[in-house]
């Protein structure tokens, strides 16, 4: 059964802002990988849980219980905008004054009422800054920003077109390890937690890549189990595949920067589910290519998983 979630707070019930822990996430990935539509989802998806990317053979069919609540008025105004354009007429978030940064609050109802002034394991920030895509002009402050991080999220889109996102990934890379050299030598690995998303699981050729493979099924529900994030983000990278000529180079790149690595497999659009009827896994996708919308509301799966096991940081706050 699914955790009840709280409802809004006493102020002063709550424990001391200064203990909030934050988590400070990157969020990379090439152009068209999804990352607006991908933020744009958060909220949604804490809401949608119940039908979120099954990671693994011992993910469970539970719901995490968290709900994400935009925590600045910059998040607040872009997923308003977001919403309205995804919603209805399901058009992708294009062309919205966005901001660098987004942050969010996530809260769960805890099982035991805590005591004023200890940690809460039942909140959290997640402040995301999303990279842009590099030029020579702006590398520097991208480089930057990557470096007060504590986490990245790259979303690997199978299906990207664009020639040059490896090379811009490695050259972000090369310039995070420069900088923590400057400050320990013989560092050889970046002091990162690293989530790799396998973008657009719902993508017709993707999922029939996924399906043909044995990787991944969907339920009556129109949750989407993937048995193995990690070996099917090889198997997608291996230059025998559909997708791997392009993307060949990444693994051992990422093996070369990273130590602690988590796969996952993630969709903003999600999958259609007609109401009282089974979903046909050969006609569910909720994607209109052609057009560049959505055939129906978006039912987000795999978008908070990463965030959710990512390791958080005490930050002391005014207040």
């Amino acid at each position: 059964m699914t955790d009840p979630i709280a409802p809004a707070a006493d102020p002063a019930e709550d424990p001391p802002v200064a203990t909030l822990p934050e988590k400070r996430i990157a969020l990379w990935g090439a152009p068209g990988s999804g990352r607006t539509t991908f933020l744009a989802m958060i909220e949604e998806a804490a809401k949608e849980s119940c039908r979120r990317v099954e990671q693994g053979p011992d993910s469970g069919h539970h719901a995490p219980g968290w709900r994400a609540l935009p925590h600045s008025p910059g998040t607040l105004a872009f997923q308003e905008r977001a919403r309205a354009m995804l919603f209805e007429p399901y058009a992708f978030p294009t062309g919205l004054p966005e901001p660098a940064e987004y942050r969010f609050l996530f809260r769960r109802l805890p099982r035991v009422r805590l005591l004023r002034g200890l940690a809460d394991s039942t909140r959290f920030v997640a402040d995301v800054r999303e990279l842009p895509i590099l030029t020579d002009d702006n590398q520097q402050a991208v480089q930057d920003d990557l470096n007060t991080r504590t986490g990245l999220i790259l979303l690997f889109d199978p299906t990207c077109e664009d020639e040059h996102w490896l090379e811009n990934l490695g050259r972000l890379l090369r310039g995070a390890i420069a900088h923590q050299q400057d400050r320990a030598p013989d560092v050889d690995l970046l002091p990162l937690e690293l989530a790799v998303c396998v973008s657009k699981i719902d993508a017709p050729k993707v999922f029939r890549e996924a399906r043909s493979g044995a990787w991944a099924k969907l339920d009556r529900h129109g949750r989407v189990r993937v048995r193995d994030p990690q070996a099917f983000f090889g198997w997608l990278c291996d230059g025998r595949s559909t997708f791997g000529r392009a993307a060949v180079g990444l693994p051992p790149l990422l093996a070369q920067y990273f130590d602690r690595i988590r796969y996952y497999a993630t969709s903003s659009a999600g999958f259609r589910s007609p109401e009282n009827q089974r979903i046909d896994p050969e006609a569910c996708h909720n994607v209109i290519s052609s057009l560049g919308r959505l055939e129906g509301r978006p039912r987000p799966q795999g978008i908070i998983e990463p965030i959710l096991a990512m390791r958080a940081t005490r930050t002391t706050k005014e207040g």
